[in-house]
Order: C-alpha cells, then structure tokens, then sequence
C-alpha cells in the first residue's frame, strides 16, 4: 500500500496493481467484512496523494478465491489511480480489467490513446464515492426533475450536472486542504511553549 505522503506535485502521475485493499465495503463479495479503519486508511492515503480512482472496463472483481458458492471470496484489489494532471495529459485513457489466467488476480491495461471513438469532452465515469456525498440523491432527483426530452436527452443533461456537482467538492475539498496545511505550517513555525 502507498505510504502517506506530504508534498505537493505538478507532474502527472499513475500507480497501477494490487493494493491489497478496497475502498468501500461494496467492493467485496463473500467472506468476513472487510475492516471499516483501513477503507478509510487507504482512502486517506490517495487523497493525500491526490490520487483518484480511475475507473474501468471490464469485470468487477480483479480478484476471486474459492469454487464453491460458500467459500467463494471476491474483491476488487487492483486498481489504476492517478492525479488531475495524468487524466489531463491522458484524456480518453481506459483501464480495462482482463479476464483471469494463471493469477487469482486479473490484469490490467492501460490505453492512454482509447480504443472507443469518442469525442473529447464527452468521457464521462461514474465515481463510486459520489453515493457517499450526502447531496448526490438529491441531486440527482433534482436535475432529473428539471431536464426534459427523451431518455438519452435527460441523461446527458444528468452527466453534465453530476460531472459539475463532483467538481465543485472536489475544489472545496482542495481549497479546505490548502487552508489547513497552511495553518498547520503556521503553527509548526511559530514558538512553542507550555
């Protein structure tokens, strides 16, 4: 697992493989609950990383143990994450999960140039830790209320709202970070006394 780090970088950068952890309980099926401490430690460590997740295509899973129904034990341990500064440079990258082979875990590959024809600007990835914000049912409802047309008019204008809702948190979470570090810099040079 990455250790925690403290700095602050400009260059792109992309971790791939087996993190031998998971961020969110739903990303496992099977076996004990994973512990609820060490989501949130590993959660910790690629926000202070400034890290996101970066999705995928491909199988849930990357890593399954047990045939039978009652033993069987799938999670997803392998991820690609990386900063606002490799999707940047990457914009219609794909990571897509291969089926299994010789390993209980599957692989990954990485396309920075997409293999979908699509036009820039119009990748879209759903984030799983948006259903963990406390507005993001509303607004969804919200937007949806709001838009008219067809289906597929209503859930462009969905993509669009969700793309600019998770944006906006994600730059207060920044903003709020910058604050604090500065503080915390304040406060490590002033004097100490009793």
């Amino acid at each position: 697992m990455l250790r925690r780090l403290h700095y602050q970088h400009e260059n792109p950068w992309l971790v791939c493989g087996d993190f031998n952890e998971i961020l969110y309980s739903f990303e496992k099926k099977g076996g004990l609950p994973r512990d609820e401490k060490k989501m949130e430690e590993f959660k910790q460590v690629l926000d202070d990383c400034q890290l996101t997740d970066l999705g995928y295509s491909g199988k849930w899973f990357t890593w399954e143990r047990g045939n039978l129904p009652e033993t069987n034990i799938q999670e997803r341990l392998d991820r690609g994450v990386g900063n606002e500064e490799w999707r940047s440079l990457f914009p219609d990258f794909i990571i897509q999960h291969l089926p299994h082979s010789f390993s209980d875990h599957c692989l990954i590959l990485i396309n920075t140039e997409g293999n979908v024809k699509r036009q820039r600007g119009e990748s879209f990835r759903f984030e799983a830790w948006w259903v963990l914000e406390k507005t993001f049912f509303q607004e969804v409802k919200t937007s949806w209320g709001a838009s008219s047309g067809d289906l597929l008019n209503k859930l462009a204008i969905l993509k669009g709202q969700l793309t600019r809702w998770a944006n906006k948190i994600r730059q207060n979470r920044k903003r709020k970070k910058e604050i604090l570090i500065s503080k915390l810099e304040k406060l490590l040079e002033e004097d100490r006394d009793d």
